[in-house]
């Protein structure tokens, strides 16, 4: 069973207006040529590796960051549904994972090698140390090939909220979707520092941590078309796109709504 929850936390019934979300027909989009693969630098010259599906010429665009357990292929559908609608959209690899791997950096070589859990989260935290700068290389790429006019969005899943939240603290974001939010107190007030930007909020009601976080978050947020999804179950960000089949559809249709 899937809930649906919009609420205006700033504003009344009478002043709140549901938002009309275009509709999309999943059954038109042209997976021919989806998605290029493209590279581009970090500013340490590290070669970062990304999936970038093309919209309009003059469409906006949203930057796709996957979770600390997969990688940008997670995106697939929903980076298709996007293009479709004449958004661009960037899912990048992060640095030693996906197409981003390398012998200094691997998710799967620290996976393999480390003996123990305390090790394991040393070693991810000396490979994520790198991200906040990656994601701003990302946006950046996003930003020439689009333009300097155009919005853009981000989607952000699990551990990588805190690479999205880093990035809109140093520049206007136009809209986020939050899949499964992994973060701590601190992080979460780094949030909550953010101006009021419309956010779509997806968990799951039986992974306590990420809906508790989500709903938090949610109620924090002023903007009128901030929305929030609960579905029943434990599944995450790349379980709640793979599983729940109208869901990417949804996030499409908002993010065009946000963007324009």
């Amino acid at each position: 069973m899937v809930s649906f929850i919009l609420l205006a936390p700033l504003l009344s019934a009478q002043e709140y207006e549901e938002p009309t979300y275009n509709q999309v027909d999943v059954s038109q989009v042209n997976k021919k040529d989806m998605p290029q693969k493209v590279t581009f630098h970090a500013d340490d010259d590290f070669v970062l590796s990304a999936n970038y599906y093309l919209g309009d010429t003059l469409g906006g665009g949203v930057l796709l960051l996957h979770d600390c357990s997969h990688s940008s292929e997670s995106y697939n559908v929903l980076g298709e549904l996007l293009a479709e609608q004449g958004i661009n959209a960037l899912a990048i690899d992060f640095r030693g994972y996906g197409a981003s791997e390398s012998e200094d950096f691997s998710h799967q070589t620290i996976k393999y090698q480390v003996k123990d859990i305390v090790s394991y989260q040393a070693e991810v935290a000396m490979l994520t140390s790198y991200w906040e700068k990656d994601v701003l290389a990302a946006y950046n790429y996003l930003r020439n090939k689009i333009g300097e006019q155009q919005p853009i969005s981000l989607v952000a899943s699990g551990c990588s909220v805190n690479e999205a939240v880093r990035l809109a603290e140093k520049i206007r974001i136009n809209s986020f979707v939050i899949l499964s939010p992994i973060m701590d107190h601190i992080e979460k007030e780094h949030y909550k520092n953010l101006i009021d930007i419309p956010a779509y909020f997806v968990s799951s009601a039986d992974h306590a941590d990420s809906f508790l976080t989500a709903q938090e978050l949610f109620s924090w947020n002023g903007d009128r078309h901030s929305t929030s999804q609960v579905f029943q179950g434990v599944d995450q960000g790349h379980n709640l796109l793979r599983r729940n089949k109208y869901l990417a559809i949804n996030l499409t249709s908002w993010l065009n709504t946000t963007l324009n």
